[in-house]
């Protein structure tokens, strides 16, 4: 039951970063300069995210109750250890859909309000992918003491540091990567499409330059994840085929094969999420005292039965619903 809800646990996660990942890395597209695209750039987004970015939410909402219902120790943990940076989450993703839903369905559509809109909606977005980059980061560094006494130990200490910080600038990266690429084929607009793929090109480099930071930081922190990366060979082999996959994308650019780019661009991004997995694997995280594991922290097996069955069945309804709404709007 405990390896079903991790399954769960890690199928939302990759789901999230891939379909609400993409909607945050629009956003932030949006902070960039667009000149006399931006109108046009503005209502592809629009047209893109619209029907989708609230369901997009769902996978992470699935994660919060999972870790709820079947695993509170771990929860409590974490909501306790990382309050300011779940609340700075929470704050983000909030401003972010009210921004957006305030541009996209104002009825007056005033210049003046768009504008605020359009940077409140970027400027959160932007927020939030960094914050999501350092509550990741912030798992497994070992740092987290729930038996802290002072403030700083227990709220700042467990997040603060270059590691998180550069994680999250990655994170934020990805996003920008995934968005571009998923909008090239969103528009038929050669100009748009040009331009998109100049900032996935833009976003591509900042993936490796920001992935080399944090490996930059983790070293000066005195965890060089180099060295831990050679002791999980499976780890190195996973990272490895994920930056080879870079060639592979970029020829299904060339060739304008929108199916065969969002495939490769995704591969990527979950491969690098498995290679984070296996690093860490089965600790759902690391604190002060030791890890902490999901077969550790679970609830009684009553409570896990009846969430695995839940899930199952909801499965049943979840996925072909969400199958239909991407078919319904995604269908060109």
């Amino acid at each position: 039951m405990i390896d079903i809800l991790v399954f769960f646990i890690g199928a939302s996660l990759l789901l999230y970063v891939l379909l609400g990942g993409s909607d945050y890395g629009a956003g932030i597209l949006e902070l960039l300069p667009a000149g006399p695209l931006r109108e046009k750039q503005k209502h592809v987004i629009n047209e893109a995210m619209g029907p989708v970015w609230e369901a997009n939410h769902m996978w992470l909402i699935l994660i919060v109750v999972i870790l709820f219902i079947a695993f509170p120790e771990i929860f409590t943990t974490l909501m306790v250890a990382l309050h300011l940076p779940m609340l700075a989450l929470l704050v983000g993703i909030v401003v972010r859909g009210t921004a957006f839903t305030f541009r996209h369905y104002d009825a007056i559509q005033e210049p003046r309000s768009q504008r605020v809109y359009t940077l409140l909606f970027g400027l959160s977005s932007l927020w939030t992918s960094f914050w999501l980059g350092i509550i990741v980061a912030s798992l497994n560094r070992g740092i987290i003491d729930p038996a802290a006494s002072t403030f700083w130990d227990a709220y700042i200490a467990p997040w603060w540091g270059l590691y998180p910080l550069a994680v999250g600038l990655f994170v934020a990266c990805i996003f920008v990567f995934l968005a571009s690429i998923y909008l090239i084929s969103e528009t038929d607009d050669t100009t748009l499409q040009r331009r998109f793929t100049r900032h996935a090109a833009a976003a591509n480099g900042m993936v490796i330059l920001s992935g080399g930071l944090v490996f930059a930081a983790s070293f000066l922190e005195g965890e060089s994840l180099p060295s831990v990366f050679f002791r999980t060979p499976a780890t190195l082999a996973v990272m490895a085929l994920a930056t080879l996959l870079f060639g592979v994308l970029w020829m299904f650019v060339r060739k304008r094969n929108p199916l065969f780019t969002r495939i490769v661009a995704g591969g990527q991004v979950t491969l690098i999420l498995l290679g984070w997995w296996l690093l860490y694997a089965p600790d759902a995280l690391v604190t002060a005292q030791g890890p902490l594991g999901f077969y550790e922290g679970a609830a009684p097996p009553a409570t896990l039965r009846q969430l695995v069955i839940a899930l199952l069945v909801g499965s049943l309804f979840i996925f072909p619903s969400l199958f239909f709404l991407l078919r319904v709007f995604k269908s060109r």
